[in-house]
């Protein structure tokens, strides 16, 4: 089950909710938490932008400063950013990670799929959120059943919670990557802005 814990700029906080992802025959790990309202305030002069993708690959403050060359980003989110690519750096045992931030209309990847990573850290700043299924809902897709049909309904993370998903490439999980895809979104819908963060040397260079 997720864990619920309070919010906290804290490394050590993310650590905490997020690192039970490496467990043997666990695939996602998440973190339910709530940010301040102005942060999400702060997000306007970035949205307004319209829909963008931004990819960085360094150290974590490094790729940062890289992302807000080009972007507004109200100092907040990259706080928010820092942390949690620090905590993701380390969970992956890597001085260096690839930061993707996007804002994009619609329903992104929204077909059930497992990613071809080891590790990946997702997380919502406007819209709603990644939606997954538990490693049984993930067997059952993967053996072609439709999960409109299961018993079950997928989890989803609401707006600011962050989880980290096991993906194909993770040692010994083929065929055991984390189900999920993106929300059902309109196209007319508000810009949804989510961080990605991923392993580096996974994609090639931005």
């Amino acid at each position: 089950m997720p864990l619920d814990l309070a919010d906290s700029p804290s490394p050590l906080s993310a650590m905490a909710a997020l690192a039970p992802v490496l467990r043997d025959g666990s695939n996602v790990a998440a973190w339910h938490r709530a940010l301040p309202v102005c942060l999400f305030a702060g997000l306007t002069p970035l949205l307004a932008r319209g829909p963008f993708v931004a990819i960085a690959e360094d150290a974590p403050d490094a790729a940062l400063a890289t992302l807000a060359r080009n972007l507004p980003l109200p100092e907040m989110l990259r706080a928010d950013i820092a942390a949690l690519a620090t905590t993701f750096a380390a969970l992956v045992g890597q001085d260096r990670v690839r930061i993707r931030l996007e804002a994009l209309r619609g329903r992104g990847c929204h077909r059930w799929h497992a990613d071809a990573v080891g590790l990946r850290l997702l997380c919502t700043y406007a819209g709603p959120g990644t939606e997954w299924l538990d490693l049984t809902g993930g067997a059952a897709l993967a053996r072609r059943l439709d999960p409109a049909h299961l018993m079950m309904q997928p989890e989803r993370l609401g707006t600011g919670d962050v989880a980290v998903l096991k993906g194909e490439a993770w040692p010994g999980n083929a065929g055991n990557g984390c189900i999920h895809r993106s929300p059902p979104n309109p196209d007319d819908a508000p810009l949804r802005l989510v961080l990605c963060l991923d392993e580096p040397g996974r994609f090639p260079a931005p």
